[in-house]
């Protein structure tokens, strides 16, 4: 008789003496198996819910052209992710929209966007400057959206500015 036990995913099927080997392996075979699945449908939970929505640079230009922010510190904001953006351009690797260039910048980074992880980037950056002068600049213009805010996560900020503004 076939049994799940507390802590297991898979069940098990009765191990009769001669079967126990293959019977065995095929058993903890399934259940490494469906250890990924659930890691994966756990991962894919988790971004579903810090996913910033979709707000492209194109959306968030014709925001500030039309000054459509709630405050002159979103503007700001907003202004800024425009010029790092600009800045990031084209060159290196095309992104289209905030959480395009989120995920840029932690590959870049290998870790999240906060101030502290931004300033040893362009430290980094800055030993070549001659080969990473508009990188420099695009951080230069990241950074400064922390002096506008108390946010500590920079995707934190995006979040808020495409949350504020996802109804367009």
């Amino acid at each position: 008789m076939g049994y799940k036990r507390k802590g297991q995913l898979t069940t098990d099927i009765e191990w009769h003496k001669h079967l126990r080997k293959i019977g065995k392996r095929f058993f903890w075979k399934g259940e490494r198996i469906a250890e990924k699945k659930m890691v994966n449908e756990n991962l894919s939970e988790l971004n579903d819910m810090t996913e910033i929505p979709l707000l492209t640079f194109d959306k968030l230009f014709d925001l500030v052209e039309e000054n459509r922010f709630e405050n002159k510190t979103d503007k700001k904001i907003a202004e800024k992710i425009l010029e790092a953006e600009n800045d990031w351009g084209d060159w290196k690797t095309s992104v289209n929209n905030l959480n395009e260039f989120i995920l840029v910048l932690e590959k870049e980074i290998n870790g999240i966007t906060t101030q502290s992880n931004l300033e040893k980037l362009l430290n980094r950056y800055n030993q070549n400057l001659s080969k990473y002068a508009w990188e420099s600049e695009s951080l230069c213009s990241l950074l400064e959206i922390f002096e506008l805010t108390k946010e500590s996560e920079l995707g934190t900020i995006f979040f808020k500015i495409a949350n504020k503004n996802k109804t367009e």
